[in-house]
């Protein structure tokens, strides 16, 4: 840990997410920091709950959680919440998110955030979610997340069911090449 880092201290009943989860190269997700999830009784308010501390590496210059930091995690609430709260075990990609942002939070704050299932229709999930440090609310967002035929890994599986990775897809044999915009 860094001179600048606090440490996570998550409350009782809190798991790290284990992105990682034994792929062979780092996602997205295992780059914006721990992450917790818990688990509550069904029906309740805290039936799927993720939250983070918020570090000084997650702020922006004026100190307060940076903006994309709080539309990450509400977009792993919307799916990955929305999907537990629907009872789908599966990746749900984004295909549409709007965000409020109704407060600030700062270093050493415990940010949660919690999914409320709005509709479900056969390929699509519609979540509202709402990220709160206390009681205060943050961040309210509206999620649509695609509900995929099948099993929903998100990438293309070999023969033998063996995900393949990006470097066994063939490549075009011309790069493409960005054209400078004369103005």
């Amino acid at each position: 840990m860094s001179s600048y880092e606090i440490p996570d201290d998550p409350p009782e009943g809190f798991k790290l997410v284990d992105f990682v989860r034994g792929r062979p190269e780092p996602t997205f997700n295992t780059h914006v920091g721990n992450m917790y999830v818990k688990r509550g009784e069904k029906g309740t308010r805290d039936e799927f709950v993720l939250a983070i501390r918020v570090q000084q590496t997650m702020c922006n210059p004026a100190g307060g959680l940076h903006g994309g930091m709080m539309m990450t995690v509400a977009d792993l609430v919307g799916t990955m919440g929305g999907g537990y709260l629907a009872g789908l075990r599966k990746f749900l990609p984004t295909v549409s998110m709007t965000f409020d942002f109704v407060a600030p939070a700062r270093v050493g704050d415990w940010v949660e955030g919690r999914a409320e299932l709005i509709r479900q229709t056969r390929t699509l999930l519609f979540t509202n979610i709402y990220l709160t440090v206390g009681e205060q609310k943050i961040l309210r967002a509206s999620s649509i997340a695609k509900i995929s035929s099948g099993d929903g890994t998100g990438y293309t599986k070999t023969e033998a069911g063996v995900p393949s990775s990006p470097a066994s897809h063939p490549r075009p044999e011309e790069p493409r090449t960005a054209r400078r915009l004369e103005g």
